[in-house]
């Protein structure tokens, strides 16, 4: 007897793995769909032996094999489709209602194809033609993607970077560098939850902190303005090189290599850093300490948004949440502790995902209930004003106890707390009004902050209008007297995934 070929069940266990890779690739990297991969076959090959093993059959144990896999794969995506759907005011985006029609298709086909005493010969080539079409489509458009988007970065030599390794005649101070993500300036916390911030403001200066009165990001989104700030340069050139692509290869790439982190470990600096949750800043490969990331896996972006458009929709936001909130908690613990790791200087980067959403924690550190993560791990109510400044107080009260414990250490480190930008209420979540913004808008977005400590306390070699490309360009200037060339200050608005950077300095700064 001919030997049947069955592939199907295999093949669409990788199709929704390599179909997410390919919507989201612009800033996801291939290494994190391995372990997506392996969890789906890996759950899937049982499925299909134990079916095999009951019913006696390969051919009917293969298609509900992947009758299972084609609806739960797909009903995470109908869930989103009508998660917002009204009808004459009835909310139809409830899991109760779609449950139904996947749970009758499930049960009529199961039954179906249990019972049938036709061959289904046929059916399984179909099925095995069609499964195998959709993942060499895909894999064909990753591949073409890939040829068209192939950036890799330019790492140019700066003379006053002197890289060879030099041995340390005095000692230097610890550096903490902490980015709270999304945190807003006092004018637009003032501008759009009428929140006077000046106790924690007024909590660093008396601290001997530099604090930037009217402090701008360099650019709107993280993804350019974190590396910008590590490489102490502008990133303007990308957008003459990447043009209109969406592709983040670059920006990732210099994070991974940045000047900052390899300017210091030539200067005997041990390079620590701390999972941040988000793909760029979770694993930079210049630190040599890598701190909060025990659970990198269950922290995955990818892996949410893969649960995410399955059937385990309803059930996974208590499956991340709790991980979730144990990253950030784990930075507050781990931040005051982290210079007993090492016997050399330290170097520590923590990029912090607050208080950006998901607005997870009240001001007294309580967990909000959380009802639905969108596939940024953000939540619905993204634009709730009251949640983010509950975030902004939890956040306030934990930096000022981190600072506290920090400076009454024995060796008081050189702190620069700052953020990559500002908050975006005033857009609404719309990708109109990103791309018309108004003023208003533009100076919310672009509304930072910048607070520097020096054990030494001479925040006099700082001024007034600084941004982040300057910060370490002045600071290894007066540490290890080298000669970097102060850059002129320049802030620059861009949508998300955008390099058309527009020179916004001018507008900002004078409304």
């Amino acid at each position: 007897m001919k030997s049947k070929i069955i592939v199907h069940p295999i093949l669409f266990a990788i199709f929704p793995v390599i179909m997410l890779y390919f919507n989201n690739m612009y800033f996801v990297s291939f290494s994190e769909t391995l372990l997506p991969l392996a969890i789906t076959v890996g759950i899937t090959i049982p499925i299909w032996i134990g079916l095999k093993l009951i019913l006696k059959d390969s051919v009917k144990s293969a298609l509900i094999t992947s009758l299972i896999l084609v609806l739960c794969f797909s009903y995470g995506y109908a869930y989103l489709t009508i998660d917002d759907l009204t009808i004459n005011d009835f909310d139809v985006g409830k899991h109760r209602y779609l449950a139904i029609p996947f749970l009758a298709v499930f049960t009529i086909g199961i039954f179906y194809l249990i019972k049938t005493k036709k061959k289904l010969n046929v059916a399984n080539t179909i099925t095995n033609v069609g499964s195998l079409t959709i993942v060499i489509i895909t894999l064909v458009n990753i591949g073409a993607y890939n040829l068209e988007n192939s950036f890799s970065a330019n790492f140019e030599d700066d003379p006053a970077m002197g890289l060879e390794y030099i041995t340390n005649e005095k000692e230097l101070p610890d550096i903490f560098y902490i980015i709270l993500d999304a945190y807003p300036g006092s004018d637009s916390l003032k501008t759009t939850s009428d929140y006077d911030n000046s106790e924690f403001v007024n909590y660093l200066s008396e601290r001997g902190f530099f604090v930037q009165k009217e402090s701008y990001s360099n650019y709107a989104q993280s993804f350019v303005s974190i590396p910008s700030s590590l490489n102490m340069k502008y990133l303007n050139y990308l957008t003459e090189q990447v043009g209109d692509s969406r592709d983040q290869t670059i920006p990732y790439e210099i994070a991974d290599n940045n000047k900052v982190m390899n300017f210091l470990k030539s200067r005997g600096y041990t390079i620590a850093n701390f999972d941040s949750g988000w793909g760029m800043t979770r694993d930079i490969k210049a630190a040599e300490l890598k701190l909060c990331g025990d659970n990198q896996l269950f922290n995955s972006n990818f892996l949410v948004m893969l649960v995410k458009a399955s059937a385990l929709n309803p059930f996974y936001v208590k499956i991340f949440e709790s991980s979730h909130i144990e990253l950030k908690l784990c930075v507050f613990d781990e931040l005051p502790k982290v210079q007993n790791r090492s016997d050399e200087p330290i170097f520590v980067f923590a990029h912090m995902m607050l208080p950006h959403p998901p607005f997870i924690f009240s001001a007294n550190g309580e967990i909000r209930s959380v009802d639905s993560l969108d596939l940024s791990l953000e939540i619905k109510d993204n634009n709730n004003r009251a949640a983010h400044l509950e975030q902004v107080k939890f956040l306030n009260n934990k930096m000022m106890q981190v600072v506290d414990q920090l400076l009454n250490s024995e060796n008081p480190p050189v702190i620069i707390i700052s953020s990559d930008h500002g908050s975006a209420f005033l857009f609404d979540g719309t990708l109109e009004k990103w791309d018309s913004p108004t003023n208003e808008m533009i100076k919310e977005r672009m509304n930072n902050i910048m607070f520097i400590y020096l054990p030494s306390n001479e925040t006099d070699i700082f001024y007034e209008g600084m941004t982040s490309v300057n910060v370490f360009r002045v600071l290894f200037n007066y540490y290890f007297e080298t000669d970097f060339k102060i850059l002129e200050d320049r802030i620059f608005f861009s949508r998300d995934g955008s390099y058309d950077f527009k020179d916004v300095t001018d507008l900002v700064r004078s409304t």
